[in-house]
């Protein structure tokens, strides 16, 4: 015979309204657990992207700084530049911060004619500019470096 364990009945009744708050309650914590876990993944995840891009940056800034050859990263609206290379500076080319330009009106003009991006921000055909005897490409860049023009010499 099985064991029957006989509870006196409840002596009040139980209110279907709390009952229906305890189960809500529970139901939020519950998915407040879940939100906050997801909030947690996603900040650790944007914290390791944004410190590989870091790196990535630094690298690609170190490689940039220690080139032979003279390019140059200018503002497309000022025209002054931003970063050069050891290269770039040893040919006697304007100095970071300074104009590319230098004041020449002819110089200016062919600065204002590099094509800029296209609508969808993806990087136009290279202009050509002649700085103290040399031809460099410029070329505007686009995406995340909109506004930015690579100064590069021209091959051959």
């Amino acid at each position: 015979m099985a064991f029957l364990i006989l509870l006196p009945p409840w002596p009040h009744k139980v209110d279907g309204g709390v009952l229906l708050l305890v189960a809500a309650l529970f139901l939020a914590t519950v998915l407040a657990h879940r939100y906050w876990r997801a909030k947690i993944r996603l900040e650790d995840e944007l914290e390791a992207r944004d410190l590989d891009a870091r790196r990535a940056l630094e690298r690609y800034r170190e490689a940039f700084r220690g080139l032979a050859a003279p390019a140059a990263f200018a503002d497309r609206v000022s025209g002054l530049v931003m970063e050069a290379t050891p290269g770039w500076s040893r040919q006697g080319l304007p100095e970071p911060g300074e104009p590319v330009f230098g004041g020449d009106p002819s110089l200016e003009a062919a600065w204002r004619g590099i094509p800029a991006p296209g609508p969808d921000h993806r990087p136009a055909g290279p202009g050509t500019l002649t700085l103290r005897g040399r031809t460099f490409t410029a070329i505007c860049l686009g995406g995340a470096s909109l506004g930015v023009v690579l100064l590069v010499p021209m091959e051959g």
